[in-house]
């Protein structure tokens, strides 16, 4: 664990931030990342809100760890 402000205020191990990439960043990987201690994100790209509103569901299920959406 590596202890930084940026760690302090978005409540992750290492500052590591995934970015938000268009038809990549999905639940699965944004999940994956902030179960290894980062930031995951997840792409809203021109997602209609009930696309986005599933990946944020299942994103929650996957983790209990702080993740973004863009």
């Amino acid at each position: 664990m590596i202890k930084t402000p940026i760690c302090d205020l978005f409540g992750i191990e290492y500052p590591i931030f995934q970015g938000g990439m268009a038809w990549v960043s999905d639940a699965s990987l944004a999940s994956a990342v902030s179960n290894g201690g980062g930031l995951g994100i997840i792409s809203a790209m021109n997602a209609d809100g009930e696309y986005l509103r599933g990946e944020i569901r299942k994103c929650r299920e996957l983790t209990d760890k702080p993740f973004g959406v863009n």
